[in-house]
């Protein structure tokens, strides 16, 4: 019994620690049909510093409709040259999450980034009110957030 109390408040401890930041939040009236957004890591790797890049993608049915591309700068967000690893200081401990690797060979050698399973981008759905200055309306946003272990 003592062993399953001390697991039980390990867990919730462990539960505790992890937070999320919102990135962004996308009204259903950019993302009509079957638009759709997504989050990854972008880096300036001689000036060491790392971002979120937000991309909205139109699928148009004729063809590849337009994509927008936003930085977002987090704070505590940096890009560690010498381990290749992107960090976040968060509530004053530093997480890496994600890390830069080298991948194939010869002329297919490509630099690509790996997220960690300490952080990771999860998007969700919520429904929002709000006042036009004439009436209380309601719509649907689709928000982003980057959950940190």
């Amino acid at each position: 019994m003592k062993k399953l109390i001390t697991l039980l408040t390990l867990l919730s401890l462990t539960a505790v620690q992890a937070g999320e930041i919102k990135l962004k939040s996308i009204s259903q009236y950019e993302l009509w049909g079957s638009a759709s957004a997504s989050a990854a890591f972008a880096i300036n790797p001689e000036m060491g510093r790392a971002w979120v890049e937000i991309t909205t993608t139109s699928n148009d049915p004729e063809g590849g409709g337009p994509s927008d591309v936003q930085r977002i700068k987090l704070n505590g967000l940096s890009f560690d040259q010498i381990t290749g690893a992107i960090q976040l200081d968060f509530e004053g401990k530093i997480t890496t999450c994600a890390e830069q690797k080298v991948v194939g060979r010869s002329i297919f050698r490509q630099k690509l980034i790996k997220m960690t399973s300490n952080c990771q981008f999860e998007g969700r759905w919520r429904n929002v009110s709000y006042d036009d200055g004439f009436e209380m309306r309601k719509t649907k946003v689709y928000e982003i957030f980057l959950i940190v272990e």
